[in-house]
């Protein structure tokens, strides 16, 4: 019931308040109150039968949003309950396939240690049949041990000064010292002849860049080494031999050891001429840069001169068992 509605009633009553000194009602007016009185009650019920009405359709709005809310809400748990069973498979799947990559990581970790052990089984291998090839050409030519040893550490400081990685250092090392290695096949004739070789003892003599590329064979250790052997005699300008390569068609590591193998040669006693001084050795080979030899390379090699790394060289060699 609303304020005004409280309002009229008590306005009404006080009308017929007892405390009202009125006259007498007649039967017409007790008629005409009693009418009035059922109308308000009426009125009245009519009012709150509508709040109740609305009451209840409000009651009803809400229960139907609850019931929409708690449809929603159970939806969205079917949902995460969903997500849930599929997150707990993927973390499943994810967790195995986690398992199976270390298990390859580890796998991968033991093929690679079995590999570096291969490789090193392989190159200790390697450097002893390199041995076992320089005692075989000592023993042939006396005077090849020292030379191969100095040849080794012409080409070593060279490599250094040139700024190669210190593997490749090593590996340019090692595998000069079987530059000659063809010789083997040379007859001892033609090796220790005194005097200028002919035409022919010359044809023969080249042939050694051959056989010491085939007597190194296929072996990926000896895949520098082999490059060094067939093309130590090559030219910068094209004109040397066998196969009359020029400038960087000729691998760096024979250009370097042709040039650490001609000072050589010229700075040590021969059966057909005396040793040269380091000095003429050295202008000889400047000389002959940019045609015989890499300038680059020889750069190098006069710069090490320069410092004394070629003295000291020549002095420990000498000072060595094969010196």
């Amino acid at each position: 019931m609303s304020p005004d509605e409280r309002e009229r009633m008590t306005i009404e009553v006080v009308e017929v308040s007892p405390n009202v000194h009125l006259p007498p009602p007649t039967q017409s007016v007790q008629s005409e109150v009693f009418r009035q009185l059922l109308q308000q009650a009426i009125r009245i019920a009519d009012q709150a039968n509508t709040q109740a009405v609305r009451m209840a359709q409000d009651f009803a709005d809400i229960y139907r949003r609850e019931q929409a809310i708690r449809s929603e809400y159970e939806g969205k748990l079917r949902e995460l309950r969903i997500m849930e069973g599929q997150s707990t498979r993927y973390a499943e799947d994810l967790a195995e396939m986690l398992r199976g990559e270390r298990d390859r990581r580890m796998e991968l970790e033991r093929a690679l240690e079995q590999e570096r052990l291969a490789n090193e089984e392989l190159r200790r291998t390697g450097l002893q049949g390199i041995s076992h090839l320089l005692l075989a050409a000592t023993i042939k030519d006396r005077t090849t041990g020292a030379h191969l040893l100095r040849v080794r550490r012409y080409v070593e400081a060279i490599a250094e000064r040139l700024g190669l990685p210190r593997e490749k250092v090593e590996e340019f090392g090692y595998s000069s010292v079987m530059h000659d290695v063809g010789k083997i096949h040379t007859p001892d004739h033609i090796l220790q002849s005194e005097h200028h070789l002919s035409t022919e003892e010359f044809e023969v003599i080249k042939q050694h860049c051959v056989d010491g590329e085939v007597m190194l064979g296929d072996a990926r250790f000896f895949e520098t080494a082999r490059a060094i052997a067939r093309e130590h005699h090559e030219r910068w300008d094209g004109r040397g031999y066998p196969d009359g390569k020029k400038g960087d068609e000729i691998s760096l590591a024979a250009r370097i050891v042709s040039v650490a193998d001609v000072f050589d040669a010229l700075t040590s006693k021969r059966p057909y001429k005396e040793a040269w001084s380091a000095a003429e050795g050295m202008a000889a080979v400047a000389a002959a840069a940019g045609a015989q030899f890499d300038p680059e390379v020889v750069s190098a090699f006069q710069s090490l001169e320069s410092d004394g790394t070629i003295e000291r060289i020549r002095r420990e060699v000498a000072s060595s068992r094969l010196g």
